[in-house]
């Protein structure tokens, strides 16, 4: 186990960050990582040979690795949430996760049951009954598996005090939207993103 802890802090030492004007980019590391995804406070990579996720933090949000740590805790007995392994003052190991990102699934013409999304509905009562609050569900951070089931990442926001809509509109927007006879099968990546920028101006109502 101690030998796993200093292969997790040897290969998040490794990575290194570049910064232009409030963009953080992976500059370099190990080469026992794959970049999978470039966030608000961190990049999360895979790790070689393996099913986890590194997610190294940005040198200004640190204390997240620490927030994150506690929130994944709270959640190791709700199945729809990643395991957790490791963590270390910048970073965060869990598992990587098989399987299509909601977005993904909207762009590419893969269908998402109803199940699934009552599936999300029961894992973030899960989450209000450890007394934390969901937040911040978007369709990035919503994965379906190839089983079918739902994986949530990104859970560095479930302790605000204030109330996120976001998973409400969305299910909201399926039920009204999507399950239409007349929705498309397949929407471009550029118009989910210019919804996704009204709806974060309030210039979008579901």
């Amino acid at each position: 186990m101690k030998n796993m802890e200093e292969f997790y802090k040897k290969l998040a030492e490794s990575v290194t960050y570049t910064k232009k004007g409030n963009k953080y980019r992976a500059g370099g590391f190990d080469s026992r990582l794959s970049l999978i995804g470039e966030g608000r406070s961190a990049c999360a990579f895979r790790i070689e040979d393996s099913l986890k996720v590194l997610k190294v933090y940005y040198p200004e949000f640190y204390e997240v690795a620490e927030v994150e740590t506690s929130i994944y805790r709270k959640l190791s007995d709700v199945h729809s949430f990643p395991v957790f392994y490791s963590s270390g003052k910048n970073y965060i190991v869990i598992d990587y996760i098989e399987g299509s990102t909601f977005f993904q699934c909207l762009t590419h013409g893969i269908f998402i049951a109803e199940s699934v999304i009552h599936e999300v509905d029961k894992a973030l009562q899960e989450v209000v009954a450890r007394e934390l609050r969901p937040s911040d569900i978007h369709l990035h951070n919503l994965i379906m598996t190839p089983e079918g089931t739902v994986k949530i990442i990104d859970v560095a926001r479930f302790n605000e005090e204030k109330d996120c809509t976001q998973w409400n509109d969305l299910r909201a927007a399926y039920f009204k939207l999507y399950v239409h006879r007349l929705f498309p099968k397949r929407v471009p990546a550029v118009v989910l993103n210019s919804v996704r920028l009204l709806y974060k101006k309030n210039l979008l109502k579901i």
